[in-house]
């Protein structure tokens, strides 16, 4: 009687188990992994990764979760697009721009004033991306795209009140965009991950960097700022994104849950989250006091916006070269800027 019982007991959780595998490809918890490189205090790793990670772990109901790894521990920067399609980690955060050359196509949103917010760019890129810059993007599942808040001018030395005293400053670039942007300013432009912009200040390797205000607030730099030009000069455009065979293995409720809790509505929250650290940022150093914060009149940021204009032709030229329809492109983001504004 024993073994009957026993037998019924093992061939009924066989049953069960094949009937899960069916459905959901699986009786045990899927992990997944995702990296970024900030610290975990970042406010993206606080109100964007973390709240995506526990609604998939809710919507799977505890069947898929995701571990993430801060602070570059699975990769550096630059590292991440290639540890994703490597599997080293199954998703990561990544700034297109840190790997010049890769995702060219996208790199139109790299170019000087052309976006007003990191809603705005976050618009754009969604409006843009399936006729033009899907190609950049077939090797990877996009989980979401979003972007930082617009570039000011942060320096620790003097203050920059016309686009002439930026003359010989060594200056922190973001891009190698934002770097040829420099050089026409006539500053040294040095590139360097934000995450290395404390010590790079603090050591006088750098006089500044252009950064958004939320740098301010995200690597504690109260103390090391003098002095900021709201210029609203650039954006980086940013993405999570993950290992495509990866993706493709999962069951299906896994899939759907990963797409339920990202996507443009994510991409516009993250992105959201930016442009009200930028705001909450200005009103900390207010009330502080130690940063001056200089507003330009718009004939001195037209002396900006004249000086880097080229920049624009140069890479309708550079890009067209490779087969690019690059003029279209950046006739289409100007297009799309307007509308979404």
């Amino acid at each position: 009687m024993r073994k009957c019982l026993r037998a019924l007991f093992i061939g009924a959780l066989f049953v069960g188990c094949g009937l899960f595998s069916a459905n959901e490809g699986t009786c045990e918890v899927i992990e997944l992994k995702l990296a970024h490189f900030m610290s975990p205090m970042h406010v993206q790793h606080r109100n964007s990764f973390e709240p995506f990670s526990k609604k998939v772990e809710e919507l799977t109901e505890g069947k898929v979760t995701i571990k993430i790894f801060p602070g570059g521990a699975l990769g550096g920067p630059t590292q991440l697009p290639d540890a994703v399609k490597a599997g080293i980690t199954d998703m990561a955060f990544i700034i297109p721009s840190y790997t010049t050359g890769r995702f060219e196509r996208l790199s139109a949103l790299d170019l000087p004033f052309m976006v007003d917010s990191a809603v705005h760019a976050t618009k754009v890129i969604y409006d843009m991306y399936d006729k033009y810059f899907a190609e950049d993007f077939k090797d990877y599942k996009v989980v979401w795209f979003y972007s930082c808040g617009p570039g000011q001018i942060q320096s620790a030395t003097k203050p920059v009140n016309r686009a002439e005293d930026l003359k010989g400053m060594k200056m922190r670039a973001p891009s190698a965009y934002m770097s040829k942007a420099f050089r026409l300013l006539g500053s040294t432009p040095v590139g360097m991950p934000i995450s290395e912009l404390t010590i790079s200040l603090q050591k006088g390797v750098i006089d500044g960097m252009l950064t958004p205000f939320s740098a301010v607030a995200d690597f504690r730099l109260f103390d090391l700022v003098k002095h900021i030009t709201q210029v609203d000069m650039y954006v980086s455009p940013m993405a999570v994104v993950m290992n495509k065979e990866k993706f493709e293995s999962l069951p299906a409720y896994a899939k759907k849950a990963i797409e339920e809790a990202s996507g443009k509505p994510w991409g516009l929250h993250a992105a959201e989250i930016y442009d009200q650290e930028d705001e909450a940022t200005v009103a900390e150093i207010q009330r502080q006091g130690k940063i001056k914060i200089i507003t330009l009149s718009e004939g001195e940021k037209g002396k900006f916006m004249k000086e880097v204009e080229v920049m624009k032709q140069d890479w309708v030229e550079e890009m067209a070269k490779k087969g690019i329809p690059s003029a279209e492109i950046l006739e289409a983001v100007h297009a799309s800027a307007k509308e979404n504004r």
